[in-house]
């Protein structure tokens, strides 16, 4: 459980720091540039922490994936972005990928843990 609340937070502090990169470009935040790397720097501490319960290729994935869907759903919401059938069925192509990937991680582990017991 604290591998996932690790992950979460890494993906909340990658969408704020983005978002707020993106205010610091319209120079709508003079201190974007420093919010905008405090959060990334943050972002990837929680990330490597997540790591110590949650196999890399699974978290990875999905910081990955949910800070990109939440980055342009947010994007369409606040910033006025468009959303185009293209990029939902590209997010929902991320979805799939990051499912699979973690399915597949787990059966992996699990074809191992069996072998283990045989030997």
């Amino acid at each position: 459980m604290r591998g996932y609340l690790a992950l979460l937070s890494a993906v909340g502090l990658e969408v704020f720091g983005t978002l707020s990169l993106k205010f610091a470009s319209l120079g709508q935040l003079p201190l974007g540039w420093l919010l905008t790397s405090a959060c990334v720097a943050g972002s990837y501490v929680l990330l490597s922490l997540s790591f110590r319960r949650i196999p890399v290729a699974v978290a990875f994935a999905v910081w990955e994936a949910a800070g990109l869907a939440l980055v342009t759903v947010l994007g369409f919401v606040l910033l006025g972005e468009g959303l185009t059938p293209v990029k939902v069925a590209a997010l929902l192509g991320l979805g799939l990928g990051t499912y699979l990937l973690h399915r597949g991680t787990h059966a992996a582990g699990q074809q191992t843990t069996g072998q283990e017991a045989q030997s």
